[in-house]
């Protein structure tokens, strides 16, 4: 439904039930769908396009498709602000970046929870903001007593043999708040003679008690890492972990080595998804 411009009324016209209808009942209607956005409602891709009716629509593919691209948006009108989002967590909706979506890069709707809000010049589509899913790595590990412990070599952490349940803290400073951490996956190389293990978490430390206090995010730990050679420890956390102010986060990373094992880790890659 789109806006009409209101009739101007002078003095002594008759009122039809169609002009009532036109001028107030569907501008109500569009102000309605357009300004109060309820429930969105599921459009399917046909052949790379779909047609708008308001302005908060879900998207699912074309025959429900693992994945499908979108690269029309029809229906626009100048000044429209357009909110997407995936109909289905199975299923990847593809923004196609181009003339007609002016959006930088493609943008993938791979669960419901990840939005794009566009606005219409009248005929192309300009990204206002969507959350993009970013990896990071990181390789600054703290040594709570290095030399002794865990120690600062060339390929990242090291622990020597003969050490039991030794620490090393990496901390996580490329975050922004707003950010959600998705999952991370820990990198390095086992050596085993005896019977090494290797755990690691993430930790959240927060302003907000006094002292100052470090509780672990639930859902966060690797399985243990025991086996001899290198190793990607990944792990889905089990919600997003949002940042929030006055909150910092580290990964809490324990070793232990027999006679002969030795633990190396490089770093890790943690996923994020980021407003831009």
């Amino acid at each position: 439904m789109a806006w009409t411009a209101p009739r101007t009324w002078v003095a002594n016209d008759i009122l039809t039930a169609a002009q009532l209808n036109t001028d107030i009942r569907d501008n109500e209607l569009f102000l309605k769908e357009n300004i109060l956005l309820e429930e969105a409602d599921e459009l399917t891709i046909a052949a790379g396009s779909v047609t708008i009716a308001k302005s908060y629509h879900s998207i699912d593919t074309e025959g429900d498709a693992v994945t499908d691209n979108l690269d029309t948006i029809a229906d626009g009108t100048e000044g429209r602000i357009l909110y997407l989002r995936a109909n289905h967590t199975d299923r990847t909706v593809v923004l196609k970046a181009s003339a007609h979506l002016v959006i930088g890069t493609d943008i993938s709707l791979d669960d419901t929870d990840k939005y794009v809000a566009l606005i219409c010049d009248g005929t192309n589509w300009h990204l206002l903001y969507t959350a993009r899913d970013v990896t990071f790595t990181v390789n600054a590990f703290q040594y709570p007593a290095s030399g002794t412990d865990w120690t600062l070599q060339l390929e990242g952490a090291g622990l020597a043999a003969s050490l039991a349940t030794k620490l090393v803290w990496l901390p996580l400073n490329f975050l922004k708040l707003g950010d959600a951490i998705i999952s991370y996956k820990l990198n390095g190389d086992v050596v085993k003679t005896t019977a090494p293990t290797l755990d690691c978490k993430l930790m959240q430390i927060s302003l907000t008690h006094n002292p100052i206090t470090a509780t672990l995010v639930p859902g966060s730990a690797i399985v243990q890492v025991d086996a001899d050679g290198t190793f990607s420890a990944a792990k889905v956390l089990t919600n997003l972990e949002v940042i929030a102010t006055e909150m910092q986060y580290v990964f809490e990373i324990e070793g232990t080595t027999g006679a002969g094992d030795t633990i190396t880790v490089m770093g890790a890659e943690v996923l994020v998804r980021r407003l831009v």
